[in-house]
C-alpha cells in the first residue's frame, strides 16, 4: 500500500456515506490493562486536547471497489466487522482526578495506570447507514473528511469512522481508527475482510466463520494481560534488559542522532513533513536480497548496513544505533488480531574495517537478530527501569521494515488505490518506513520541516538509495 498524510490525499468527489455503529446496552468496565503503547498514546492525546492542539492520533486505510458502492451490503459488513473485533467495541478512557497524579497512580495500581477499560457486548451492536450528501469540489470533500476523522476518532467509542464516496464507475471506501486499537498489519487484514465480507454481502451469502467454527475472533485485551505479567517481572539488571543498556551506554545514555544537521534540539515536536522515495522496483528488491544473501543477511539487514554505510560516510561513526519497529504477533492466534500489537527495539552494530556494505550485512543481521529477541520487552517499560528521567510518552525517531507482499490480497494493492493515511505529521528526528510491496519497495521518510532538514535529509536518503541500487545490481549477476 502507499502510505500518505491526509494533506496530500485528494479523493474525487461522489456522494458521501458513512456507517454508524450504535448500541442499545450500557459499556460494562473491563479490568484488563491498556498496553504501554496504548497508555502513553491516549495519555498523550488527551493532555494535547486539553490544551486545545488539533492533532490527529489516527491511521485510515482507503481503497477502491469497481462501480456504485452498494450501501445495503457495506452496512452489513461493517456490522459484521464491529460485531466481531474486539477492537472495535472494547475501549479505554482517561479517568482525571485533580486530586490524584496520574504518575503516583500509575505506580500504585499498575495495571490501569490512570486508564479505565469498557466493554460492549457484540450482539448489542447494529450499523446504520447516514448520508451526508453529494460533493462536487475534492477540495470541499478533503475539508470534510479530515474534519470527521479527526472528530470521530477522538471520542472514546467507537473511535472510527468508516464511508464510503460512491461513483457511478469506482467507490472509495474509507475507514480511520485511533492508532491505539490498529496497526499496518491490521489494517491489511482489514483490507481483505471488507472485500471478501462485500462480496459475499451482494452476494447474499453469509460472510462469517462457519457454525463449525464457533470460537471468537481473538482479540487485543489477551495480548494486553499477557503483556503486563511479563512487564512487572522485570528488573534493571535481568538479561532481557541487556541490549537497551548497551544500546543506551553506546550514546552516553541517549538515543542516536540523525548523520545531517536537522535545526532542532531532537526534542521539541515541530510540524513535520513527508518525503516518499521509490527505493526498488520489485525484480531490484529480489537481487538486493540476493545479494544479501549471499553477504549472511536478509533485506532488512541490508536496508539497516546501507543506511550505517551512508552514516560513517557523512559522519566517520562506524557504530550505528537506530530503534526499528517489530511485530509483537508470536504466535499464530496473534496474526488475526485488530489491534496495535507492536515494539519499538534498540538495533546496535559496528561497521567492519574496512567499512563495506558486503561487510556490514552479516554485523547487521546479527545486531537485528538480536533486537528481536527483545521484542516483547516493551519500549515504555524498558525505558522506565533502564531510561532513568527519560521521557517515555511518545516514541523516540525510528526505522521500520515491512514485507507486505504476504498480506492477502496484497497483489491488488495496486489496482485498488490501496492507501494507508495518517494524519498531519509532526516530528523532533527522522522516522524511516521501508516497505516491500510485490512490484515494489517504497520509503516513507517523516522529518521536521525546518531548511536544515530539507536540505540535508534528502541527500542522505540519496546516497542510502544509491547503495542499495548498487546492490541490487550486483545481486542480479551470478555469483562467482
Amino acid at each position: 500500500m502507499r502510505m500518505t498524510q491526509i494533506l496530500d490525499w485528494r479523493p474525487e468527489p461522489g456522494e458521501v456515506v458513512e456507517f454508524e455503529p450504535t448500541n442499545d446496552r450500557a459499556p460494562v468496565p473491563h479490568d484488563v490493562p491498556a498496553s504501554y503503547f496504548q497508555r502513553a498514546h491516549l495519555e498523550l492525546a488527551a493532555a494535547r486536547r486539553a490544551a486545545g492542539q488539533r492533532q490527529s492520533p489516527w491511521v485510515a486505510l482507503a481503497f477502491d471497489l469497481p462501480g456504485r458502492a452498494d450501501v445495503d451490503a457495506l452496512t452489513d459488513v461493517w456490522q459484521g466487522l464491529v460485531r466481531r473485533h474486539e477492537a472495535f467495541h472494547t475501549w479505554y478512557e482517561p479517568q482525571h482526578n485533580p486530586q490524584t497524579d496520574p504518575q503516583h497512580e500509575a505506580q500504585h495500581n499498575p495495571q490501569t495506570g490512570n486508564l479505565a477499560g469498557f466493554r460492549l457486548p457484540p450482539d448489542s451492536l447494529t450499523v446504520r447507514p447516514v448520508r451526508v450528501g453529494e460533493f462536487t469540489s475534492a477540495g470541499d470533500l478533503h475539508d470534510y473528511l479530515h474534519r470527521r476523522i479527526d472528530e470521530q476518532t477522538a471520542v472514546s467509542w467507537p473511535s472510527l469512522l468508516a464511508g464510503v464516496i460512491r461513483r457511478d464507475t469506482r467507490s472509495t471506501v474509507y475507514v480511520a481508527i485511533d492508532h491505539a486499537y490498529t496497526d499496518a498489519h491490521s489494517l491489511a487484514l482489514l483490507f481483505d475482510e471488507i472485500r471478501t465480507r462485500y462480496r459475499a454481502a451482494c452476494a447474499g451469502a453469509p460472510a462469517d466463520p462457519a457454525p463449525a467454527d464457533p470460537a471468537p475472533a481473538p482479540g487485543y485485551l489477551e495480548y494486553n494481560r499477557r503483556e503486563r505479567e511479563r512487564s512487572l517481572a522485570l528488573r534493571p539488571d535481568g538479561p532481557e534488559l541487556a541490549a537497551w543498556s548497551e544500546f543506551l551506554a553506546a550514546g552516553d545514555g541517549g538515543f542516536p542522532g540523525f548523520p545531517v544537521e536537522l535545526g532542532t534540539d531532537g526534542h521539541t515536536l515541530l510540524p513535520g513533513a513527508r518525503l516518499q522515495y521509490p527505493v526498488l522496483t520489485g525484480a531490484q528488491a529480489q537481487a538486493f536480497r540476493a545479494y544479501c544473501t549471499r553477504h549472511g543477511g536478509g533485506f532488512a539487514a541490508g536496508a539497516f548496513a546501507a543506511l550505517a554505510l551512508a552514516q560513517w560516510e557523512f559522519t566517520g561513526n562506524d557504530v550505528y544505533r537506530v530503534l526499528t519497529a517489530v511485530s509483537t504477533r508470536a504466535y499464530p492466534r496473534l496474526f488475526h488480531v485488530q489491534g496495535w500489537l507492536v515494539n519499538v527495539v534498540p538495533l546496535l552494530f559496528r561497521l567492519p574495517a574496512p567499512p563495506t556494505l558486503a561487510g556490514a550485512i552479516a554485523a547487521a543481521q546479527q545486531g537485528f537478530q538480536r533486537a528481536r529477541a527483545g521484542g516483547d520487552v516493551p519500549l515504555h517499560r524498558a525505558l522506565e527501569l533502564v531510561h532513568d528521567g527519560g521521557d517515555v510518552s511518545a516514541i523516540p525517531p525510528m526505522v521500520s521494515y515491512l514485507d507486505g507482499r504476504s498480506a492477502p490480497s496484497s497483489d491488488d494493492y495496486l489496482r485498488a488505490d490501496a492507501t494507508v493515511l495518517t494524519g498531519p505529521d509532526a516530528a523532533s528526528g527522522v522516522s524511516m518506513w521501508f516497505n516491500w510491496f510485490p512490484d515494489r519497495v517504497d520509503l516513507a521518510v517523516t522529518v521536521p520541516d525546518t531548511p536544515q532538514a530539507a536540505a540535508g535529509v534528502p541527500k542522505y536518503l540519496d546516497r542510502v538509495r544509491e547503495i542499495m541500487l548498487t546492490a541490487s545490481s550486483a545481486g542480479a549477476r551470478p555469483a562467482p
